[in-house]
């Protein structure tokens, strides 16, 4: 290599073939990509658990609030459901509320609910479904001591302005 040509050349590469200082590039820019790969690959991870928990813990409040009442507090039990929901579900469900109202405050009704378990079907940034169990204890003017049940819900969701709600309610 003339002085020339040498000039402009680090040390260290003169005198190294070219193919090998272009075989070095390639595996230098195929490691920035693979670690970038990877890093968004992580990214989507973290972005699908963290959806996950979201869901998960939107969809069991919502199941709970479903489940439970209390005929002393009926109007803000079914109040706090209908601030969870959405589209024809909220209608529907204000709707069969005022339906069931008396009958809960006549039969002195109080439930609770405890989530046995919760699966995810499918979620996307703006949509999701799950599947909750519930275990419910209903005491009321015919059961005293209470009647325990067990049964299961499909709750479909919308995230509407950052905050997933029910669009959906269907008994398993």
């Amino acid at each position: 290599m003339t002085e020339t040509a040498a000039r402009g050349v680090p040390s260290a590469a003169r005198g190294v073939p070219s193919g090998a200082v272009v075989a070095l590039a390639v595996v230098a820019v195929c490691a920035t990509a693979a670690t970038a790969a990877g890093a968004v690959k992580l990214s989507d991870r973290d972005h699908t658990r963290d959806l996950r928990t979201q869901v998960l813990g939107a969809a069991r409040q919502i199941a709970v609030d479903f489940a439970v009442y209390d005929y002393r507090h009926i109007d803000a039990d079914f109040s706090r459901v209908a601030n969870e929901s959405t589209g024809r579900f909220k209608t529907q469900f204000v709707t069969q509320a005022a339906g069931v109202r008396e009958l809960i405050i006549k039969a002195k009704a109080v439930s609770k609910a405890d989530i046995a378990a919760e699966g995810l079907v499918e979620a996307t940034s703006g949509h999701a479904s799950v599947v909750v169990a519930l275990d419910r204890t209903v005491t009321n003017t015919s059961a005293p001591n209470g009647q325990r049940d067990s049964f299961g819900l499909e709750i479909d969701m919308l995230r509407i302005h950052g905050k997933w709600l029910a669009s959906g309610v269907k008994p398993l």
